[in-house]
């Protein structure tokens, strides 16, 4: 069984953050060739503000949130859990490197998000499930990074509140 945070208002908003991400996606159909406003990508935006000290835990959950979001959402055995997973390293490095601030986590997002929708993109190409240009992946991530930045500002003061001096 996962060992999860101490404090289990990440696991509670995790599992709201994932629910929420689903409801957004089923209303907001995601794909790139479809011309939408907001790609909701809520989860992968969540991912490095649960970085605790516990590394090992948060690896672990943050693979257990992509199993259930390949469960819930997509017909992809264990691509986002071990996306998630890559990503939470990710975020991990640089967050050893930068001074934890707001602009930090608003810099991880856009990583985060850089990452994931070329990946998916390249994924999609090499598999030709789909017909895709370089300009849909600009346009899918242009259109990503607008609401998920938005909820980016709810997540730090919901999690990192006592860090709130440190904002820019």
């Amino acid at each position: 069984m996962l060992v999860f945070y101490k404090e289990k208002k990440y696991m509670i908003i995790s599992f709201i953050v994932l629910i929420i991400d689903g409801l957004l996606t089923y209303f907001l159909p995601s794909s790139f060739n479809k011309l939408n406003m907001f790609y909701p990508m809520l989860t992968i935006s969540l991912i490095p503000f649960l970085l605790d000290n516990n590394m090992k835990e948060y690896y672990r959950f943050c693979f257990f949130m992509g199993i259930l979001y390949d469960l819930l959402y997509s017909n992809l055995f264990l691509y986002h859990a071990l996306f998630f997973l890559f990503l939470s390293k990710v975020d991990s490095k640089i967050m050893k490197v930068i001074k934890n601030n707001l602009g930090l986590y608003l810099l991880l997002v856009i990583i985060n998000i850089l990452l994931y929708d070329t990946m998916f993109f390249l994924l999609i190409k090499f598999t030709n499930y789909q017909v895709v240009s370089f300009s849909d992946l600009v346009y899918k991530i242009k259109n990503s990074l607008l609401l998920n930045i938005m909820s980016s500002f709810f997540y730090y003061f919901l999690f990192k509140k006592r860090d709130i001096k440190h904002i820019i």
